[in-house]
């Protein structure tokens, strides 16, 4: 007895491509996906450009305290020049005109460092928050994007 293999491939045609519309919806996500990433490439360049500008004026601010640390304790810079005390802890600006208030006690005005212009100002409150010590306030203050920045570190010596 004699058997026959029939092999036809009855029902099952292959062409072993794509159709249009598949690459179609294909090169459509693929599309979605590179302009998210794109996206967030700017933002997070826009981040590390912000960090690095607010690690500067930490930077100013840090060196500022250490200066002020160790300077005697009755020199001019540790003087609560406008005698507000914890009220004016927060003051800046600065011309130096009794008639505009308020003033930080101190400025280092125009203060050039990575490319940018930082202003530093501190305060000065004497016997707080104990009798014979000081609250140092530092702040440095910079525009970014059109938007004012500020910065604050205090020390109590």
């Amino acid at each position: 007895m004699k058997t026959i293999l029939n092999h036809s491939n009855r029902g099952l045609t292959s062409n072993g491509g794509f159709t249009l519309l598949e690459v179609v919806i294909a090169v459509s996500i693929l599309t979605i996906g590179l302009l998210a990433i794109a996206s967030l490439q700017g933002a997070a360049i826009q981040g590390n450009s912000s960090a690095s500008i607010s690690t500067i004026a930490t930077i100013l601010a840090a060196d500022r305290l250490e200066k002020l640390g160790a300077l005697d304790e009755d020199a001019l810079e540790l003087k609560d020049s406008d005698g507000d005390g914890l009220a004016g802890l927060d003051d800046i600006g600065f011309d130096n005109n009794p008639k505009t208030h308020p003033d930080a006690d101190h400025a280092l005005l125009h203060q050039k460092m990575g490319g940018k212009s930082f202003d530093l100002y501190w305060n000065i409150a004497t016997d707080h928050p104990n009798p014979g010590n000081k609250i140092i306030n530092v702040i440095v203050v910079w525009n970014e994007r059109g938007r004012a920045r500020r910065l604050e570190l205090r020390n109590i010596q």
